[in-house]
């Protein structure tokens, strides 16, 4: 495993950390987690995992899952858009657009399945904690867990009163609010309603339809070919608005938990800022005001409604039923500029609706002495529509694929499109892309144009559909050999069937089945220290694509994973740590068609990946916590298949894969008078990333480190508390993706990070 030189520094001081709950005197408490579906101490569950309490959430201002993975070894989450969040465990990555492609982890709240992409990206607000499990999770989180699980447990209502409400300011004029109130009604029944609104106008200028623009009209057509005013607007925001309100009822032997809840973005446009093509009179620094040409127009619109209903009953002391049934439907368009540029070289609009239902039951069985599992059922359908308009200048379109094209078949070995692995330097390719972009310009500067044919041409709709129905049977035993060591044994059958509609007339239906298991070991030390052995198979469903007469059905991924670690919890310090080695077989890789936006999945090889991860607490005094955490990966595809062919990919490094990840947050409190002040810093750091897998050139984030900073004040007796923050402290520029979809028609995108924002907050609890 290779390790950069930067990071061996700070090897043994980043040692990982979980963020756990902890009371005012700051002593360890043990941590119950119910990942294996009934309550366990976190020292007795076989697997590696992540436990985000609510007190660091609220600390830490956390209401967006990216944030976590800031603190959580070998995680990335990307969540740029609501439309397409991307979530990296172990340097596999699940970020594809497809209606009909199955994700690789999976996303759960409250135990139901959030998992498809327009669903995923959830706003955290009143939330009891984040269960984030490593390596494929067959058993306990269904068929999208091929390679981990992300589990939201939401507060659910309480026997007393309680209310609380937050509000928060920024210097780029963002607000928030969040609020909760929890009531009982009666000796056997509690309400609790809480919602969040956050607003922010975006962070990058666009300047396109501007008097010193390439459009200084003003106007732009739109999918529809209607003519829209276009100037103006802002890039990279922030929209909110979401509440989830909860009804509990509970008896001796039974309980009933049910919720609706509801969310709104209107998300300014993504700032696709290309790198080859300036703003007029600008520059291509992904970092300064852009020119994306479709405006105003650009944003992401997103409505999600959801509804679920868990019912529990004790049929005896040792066994208990459970039953859930939940239905979402969410309607979402996004209009985004591909080329990210003022051209109109491919400019796009989607929409991308889908109802979710589901429901399941199961039996969980413990006998407080040797033996504890769960057997089960579920049904889960998805029924999405996703059609896509493509709009261009078809002058500057069709020069630009001619230019591309000549200039590829004289240069052979320098590949434009980022999908294609290449030797070719980046200097090479640069030449080659400056020469396409010159055939776009006149002498004076000016774009080229033909007045014979139209300013757009909308392409379009290309409608892609699927109906998938996914039935399962799951069932999973612990049994504890002796006094100290536990067994788990489990397996999961699926059968699902998976139904394809390419463009309204090719359509294709086929169906799949499949045995996973699941095996562990855990061996109680002491009552502070175990130690486990996990093995689990993973699945990716194979994608049916009918396409032309002819339906390509992509192999099903598998993956064998192996984890070894230990997990100490002491008064004072705790410590987790883990070794882990994966297997992939015909592994499965996306990409965007450049005509149709269409998702196309192919299988590109076999790779074996390994890696080491720790999290870890001190706490030397009652006012001082000190936690870290540290990751490092090996993840490359490798140089042949299992049969011996070789592919493009060979010995690259996995897209959004660090080869070292670490944090480390310090909190200390000090008391003087009649107050508090609670210090806190969390510092994060990345080691190089490639934003594509086949690690095109330029196309990487070096290494960076992330500062925040936060004082909170709280005078004695009053439940307010003041806070002043900055985020991004050093203002570090960074990019959270590039390439992008332009960067399949040869010119990449870029994706800034946040810059520094500073604000205040003012907390009350009542």
């Amino acid at each position: 495993m290779k390790i950069t030189t930067q990071v061996r520094a700070i090897t043994l001081g980043v040692l990982a950390a979980s963020q756990f709950a902890h009371a005012d005197t700051r002593a360890m408490e043990e941590i119950i987690v119910t990942a294996q579906k009934r309550d366990q101490s976190v020292l007795d569950v076989a697997a590696t995992m992540d436990v985000i309490s609510a007190e660091f959430l609220e600390r830490t201002n956390t209401t967006e899952l990216d944030d976590l993975s800031r603190v959580l070894p070998n995680v990335v989450i990307q969540e740029q858009a609501v439309s397409l969040p991307s979530f990296n465990i172990r340097g596999i990555t699940d970020d594809t657009a497809s209606v009909s492609a199955t994700p690789r982890i999976s996303v759960y709240q409250d135990g139901f399945d959030i998992s498809k992409k327009t669903v995923s990206s959830a706003a955290l607000y009143d939330i009891e904690r984040v269960e984030v499990l490593k390596g494929p999770q067959p058993t306990l989180f269904g068929v999208a867990a091929a390679n981990g699980a992300v589990s939201i447990i939401t507060n659910t209502p309480a026997p007393e009163f309680d209310a609380s409400v937050r509000a928060a300011l920024n210097t780029e004029g963002g607000i928030e609010t969040q609020a909760m109130v929890n009531l009982p009604v009666g000796e056997n029944n509690a309400f609790r309603i809480a919602g969040i609104y956050r607003e922010m106008d975006g962070v990058i200028k666009n300047l396109a339809c501007s008097a010193n623009s390439y459009n200084p009209a003003g106007t732009i057509e739109d999918h529809t070919g209607a003519v829209k005013n276009c100037k103006g607007g802002d890039l990279n925001g922030v929209s909110v608005q979401a509440f989830r309100a909860s009804w509990k009822t509970t008896y001796d032997s039974w309980d009933l938990v049910a919720r609706l809840g509801y969310e709104y973005n209107d998300q300014p446009g993504i700032a696709f800022k290309s790198g080859s093509i300036a703003p007029k009179n600008g520059n291509t620094n992904p970092f300064t005001a852009a020119e994306l040409g479709f405006g105003s127009e650009l944003g992401i619109e997103r409505e999600l409604n959801a509804a679920d209903l868990t019912f529990n009953y004790a049929l005896s002391d040792t066994l208990k039923a459970t039953v859930d049934a939940y239905y979402k439907d969410v309607e979402l368009n996004e209009a985004f500029d591909a080329d990210g540029t003022g051209l109109r070289i491919q400019d796009a609009y989607f929409d991308n609706d889908a109802i979710l239902f589901g429901a399941s039951a199961r039996l969980v069985f413990d006998s407080g002495d040797r033996l504890a599992g769960f057997v089960g059922i579920s049904n889960s359908q998805d029924k999405s529509k996703l059609p896509y308009y493509v709009m261009v200048d078809p002058f500057v379109r069709g020069t630009f694929d001619a230019v591309k094209a000549q200039l590829e078949a004289a240069n052979p070995n320098i590949p434009l499109n980022q999908n294609i692995a290449t030797n070719a330097s980046l200097a090479d390719i640069e030449a080659l892309r400056s020469a396409l972009v010159s055939s776009l310009f006149n002498a004076d500067g000016s774009v080229i144009s033909n007045p014979a044919l139209p300013a757009s041409f909308v392409q379009g709709p290309y409608t892609f559909e699927a109906e998938l129905d996914i039935n399962s049977v799951v069932a999973e035993a612990s049994y504890r050999l002796t006094d100290q060591l536990n067994a788990t044994v489990g397996m999961r059958y699926l059968d699902e069937t998976r139904l394809t509609r390419n463009f309204v007339v090719f359509e294709a239906e086929k169906d799949f089945t499949a045995t996973l298991p699941r095996f562990a070991l855990n061996y109680a030390y002491s009552d502070n220290l175990s130690f486990y052995f996990n093995y689990a198979e993973g699945r990716r469903s194979p994608v049916v694509d009918p396409n032309f007469g002819a339906t390509i059905i992509t192999k099903a991924e598998t993956v064998d994973s192996y984890d070894i670690g230990f997990k100490y919890m002491g008064d004072r310090w705790s410590l987790f740590a883990a070794l882990f080695t994966y297997q992939y077989q015909d592994y499965q890789q996306s990409f965007t068609d450049a005509t149709t936006l269409q998702s196309i999945t192919v299988t590109v090889g076999d790779s074996t990946m390994s890696g080491f991860e720790a999290t870890a607490r001190y706490l030397p005094s009652d006012t001082l916590m000190i936690s870290a955490s540290l990751g490092l990966l090996d993840a490359t595809f490798a140089n042949k298949t299992d049969d011996g062919q070789v592919f493009d990919y060979a010995g690259n490094q996995f897209r959004l894969a660090p080869e070292v990840s670490g944090s480390l947050n310090i909190n200390k409190r000090v008391a003087w008078s009649d107050w508090e002040m609670d210090l806190d810093l969390l510092m994060s750091y990345q080691s190089e990333v490639f934003f594509e897998s086949s690690n095109y050139p330029g196309l990487s984030q070096d290494a960076y480190w992330i500062t925040d900073a936060s004082v909170m004040l709280n005078r004695k007796g009053s439940n307010l508390k003041y806070e002043l923050y900055a985020d991004n402290l050093f203002d570090e520029e960074y990019l959270i993706d590039a390439g992008n979809t332009g960067g399949g028609i040869g010119i990449p995108t870029y994706v800034p990070g946040m810059p520094m924002i500073a604000g205040i907050r003012v907390y009350m609890d009542f």
